[in-house]
């Protein structure tokens, strides 16, 4: 594996569910060595959580998560969370020993990639499991991503005549695939928490912000997109006068417009969670 080191730290997301630390340890060790960047939790609150805010290419999740109780079953939560957002994730299910027919047998109508007993735990066969699972997700995650979001559903709240005023030239299918293409390596979403709103200079409508919360980063983004003047006059006075804790992440253009997209960190994911996201674009974008 180790001319995939690279590649997987740098695509390989993996999350790993283990109520016991020893376990968890050891495959968040292995895997790191490997070059995977790994998250771990110990409960199925803390899984849960950790897939609200960031996506994974994989999920090892072992299915009983409150040691000394036998009967527990909690990873199938987790197992169900992935199957439901359908995003391309591959979970590795770590089972007692002499059970996996069964627990195969229980979760067949789940798309798991593997099973795998915790008791003859094999290292190597580990870490194959887990790269062949990344691969899997890379690419079905390609596929996901060509689903949006659209611009259509983001502008949906805004007037025909308030569209033409910030937008004036080019057509929405052009600017339809600047929006994906600027959000494309970004995904997955989550929509964000509030309306987009329109920002004007002069009393003047000229771009369209949205605040989404990006989980393959784990982290919000603030989108602004308009005619590509305006936008790339703001890209070159943020290279001239930085403004912290915001970064700029990327800028798109096409022939008539532009996107621009920033990363600001002190967005805390209650804060945008609870939806009280807009205060904090207006006053870091200086509007």
């Amino acid at each position: 594996m180790q001319e995939r080191t690279k590649e997987m730290g740098e695509k390989g997301k993996v999350l790993i569910v283990e109520d016991e630390a020893t376990w968890r340890k050891l495959y968040q060790k292995v895997l790191e060595k490997e070059g995977c960047r790994v998250w771990t939790a110990g409960s199925l609150p803390e899984a849960l959580d950790l897939l609200d805010r960031h996506f994974f290419h994989v999920a090892v999740v072992d299915i009983r998560l409150v040691d000394g109780q036998p009967g527990n079953q909690d990873g199938i939560e987790v197992i169900k969370r992935i199957s439901q957002a359908d995003e391309g994730t591959r979970a590795v299910i770590i089972t007692a020993f002499g059970t996996i027919k069964m627990t195969r047998d229980a979760f067949k109508e789940y798309q798991v990639f593997e099973f795998m007993e915790k008791q003859t735990h094999d290292q190597a066969r580990f870490c194959q499991v887990v790269e062949q699972a990344v691969e899997e997700a890379r690419s079905q995650l390609v596929k996901w991503r060509r689903r949006g979001p659209g611009l259509r559903e983001l502008i949906r709240g805004f007037s025909p005549q308030q569209i033409q005023e910030a937008l004036a030239s080019g057509g929405l299918e052009e600017l339809d695939t600047l929006f994906r293409g600027l959000l494309y390596d970004l995904h997955p979403l989550l929509p964000d928490r509030q309306e987009a709103q329109l920002i004007e200079r002069e009393g003047k409508p000229v771009m369209v912000e949205a605040c989404y919360w990006s989980r393959m980063l784990g982290q919000p983004i603030l989108v602004r997109f308009g005619r590509r003047q305006d936008v790339e006059e703001e890209a070159r006075a943020f290279d001239e006068h930085p403004q912290e804790p915001r970064a700029k992440l990327k800028v798109r253009s096409s022939d008539h417009f532009s996107g621009i997209v920033y990363q600001a960190s002190d967005l805390p994911w209650e804060r945008f969670a609870s939806g009280k996201g807009s205060a904090w674009q207006g006053a870091q974008m200086g509007v």
